[in-house]
């Protein structure tokens, strides 16, 4: 009779697909936690890129600010001017 093989009391064949299946589980485990490390890599390089776009967006509204309260006073000049022509032309 051939004697029967075993593994922490498994057969043999038992013993290979559990350690197949612990295997493919680590693996598995493994490839989620580098995914989620890159992840979470890419969501700060996200939030750092958001708060330079979000700086350089507050720059600009406040060059807009200022050009439109520049051209605003140019306007209510210029009106000024025809208010005050019109008045002395009549």
């Amino acid at each position: 009779m051939n004697p029967k093989y075993t593994i922490f009391g498994l057969p043999l064949a038992q013993a290979i697909g559990l350690f197949s299946f612990l295997i493919a589980i680590i693996s598995i485990w493994v490839h989620m936690e580098i995914r989620l490390a890159e992840l979470n890599i890419e969501i700060v390089n996200l939030k750092q890129d958001m708060m330079i776009h979000k700086a350089d967006n507050r720059k600009d509204m406040e060059i807009l600010h200022t050009e439109i309260n520049t051209d605003m006073k140019e306007i209510i000049r210029k009106i000024d001017e025809i208010q005050i022509y019109l008045r002395n032309g009549k």
